[in-house]
């Protein structure tokens, strides 16, 4: 609960290893607000200086008419806030003028303006005051910090496998009967909901996982993944990515600013971009949307039902309507109608005892071959035509 009655100041200190200690970020928040999260209360920062009085500095930073102020120094983070509303209760309970933490001070407000030098003179200490100075106790600091975390979420039902080698950051949400594999990082706003299975490997920001949800060794970022989807292993989820109910996003598969609906199936190598797909649809392996013209971005739009089989280019903007078939191998270009077949192929051309091979040439010829010319149709075939030239006998 935030206690509009006090007034909470965090110092921010530096070093000269890690510069503005206060700046520092842990599990997804900084070292101050991990501070002044402690203090229950809004609160300023205030350039921390152990050589010069500092009851100017404060005074100017706080509000009289708040009866008690609260002072943390940035660099223990991992000061509770059960501890600072006991300090809170002793000094009101015991009508002190103020009380000495660790790291840290807890006035009467009228105490900063009865005094006319104040000078803060804190010292180190350990467990929960203790302090960061240099990498060896930020990292000492931070896995404090994520054994805090990882802890809360196994009180509330939260199957963590390893806690060695589990990584979630502060404002991470999870749902009890969740499964946590090791190798994993939970950033940002993430959520995951009841029986999800985050399998190992994964980095997860700002990403919502649905309900019995599988992901695999793959990458999301701000996307949304539907109740009983799997994803993985080795996908790549960029922003703006919402997968509905029920898909299989495989693997190596790339999706962009797309919406793939309830029941659909993207299986493996395949990238789509700016682009809608109804729901049972079916992405063969190979197939590219492509999406930018080297200036500008355009989306496509399929529907329900939708089979594109495999190696398939889909050159945006275009609409492939319900139930349509896109045959392997075929770049489309033009809208194709509903439960139409859409075959854009160049035509199969066979030239026999071909002397232009430089990779193979051959070493062997029964006959000398006739001549063939490269002839391109109205519709954009490019086909191949032997001239009636005789072949001479075996030479």
């Amino acid at each position: 609960m935030i206690d509009l009655a006090i007034n909470g100041i965090v110092l921010r200190t530096k070093t000269e290893k890690l510069g503005e200690i206060g700046d520092i970020e842990a599990l997804g928040k900084t070292l101050t607000e991990w501070t002044g999260a402690a203090i229950g209360a809004p609160y300023k920062t205030v350039e921390y200086s152990p050589v010069l009085d500092m009851c100017d500095k404060l005074r100017a930073a706080v509000d009289r008419a708040k009866p008690v102020t609260v002072v943390l120094f940035c660099d223990a983070p991992l000061v509770g806030g059960k501890t600072v509303a006991a300090a809170v209760k002793h000094l009101t309970d015991e009508k002190l003028g103020a009380y000495k933490l660790p790291r840290g001070f807890v006035f009467k407000t009228d105490f900063l303006f009865d005094n006319d030098r104040l000078f803060l003179q804190a010292h180190d200490a350990d467990k929960e005051f203790d302090t960061v100075t240099d990498a060896e106790s930020l990292a000492r600091v931070t896995d404090a910090l994520k054994l805090r975390i990882l802890r809360y979420h196994a009180d509330n039902g939260v199957v963590i496998r390893d806690f060695n080698n589990t990584f979630i950051d502060c404002d991470v949400a999870i749902e009890s009967r969740a499964v946590i594999e090791p190798y994993n990082f939970l950033k940002g706003k993430t959520v995951v909901k009841s029986g999800a299975h985050i399998m190992p490997g994964n980095y997860i920001e700002n990403g919502i996982i649905g309900a019995n949800a599988r992901v695999d060794s793959s990458r999301l970022y701000s996307c949304v993944v539907g109740d009983g989807t799997t994803v993985g292993p080795f996908a790549y989820l960029r922003p703006d990515t919402v997968i509905g109910a029920n898909c299989r996003i495989g693997d190596f598969v790339e999706l962009k600013s797309c919406i793939i609906g309830d029941g659909s199936k993207v299986s493996h190598l395949t990238y789509i971009g700016d682009a809608e797909l109804g729901k049972d649809c079916n992405v063969g392996c190979g197939v590219v949307f492509a999406n930018y013209d080297g200036k500008n971005k355009f989306r496509s739009v399929v529907g329900d039902r939708v089979f594109i089989g495999s190696n398939a280019n889909i050159v945006a903007p275009v609409e492939i309507a319900d139930r349509a078939f896109i045959a392997a191998g075929s770049t489309i270009t033009k809208a194709v109608p509903s439960q139409a077949l859409a075959i854009a192929r160049a035509r199969q051309t066979i030239i026999p005892d071909w002397q232009g091979n430089a990779y193979a040439p051959p070493t062997f010829v029964s006959k000398r071959p006739s001549t063939y010319n490269l002839v391109q149709y109205s519709d954009g075939i490019i086909d191949g035509k032997a001239s009636k030239i005789k072949n001479d006998d075996k030479k």
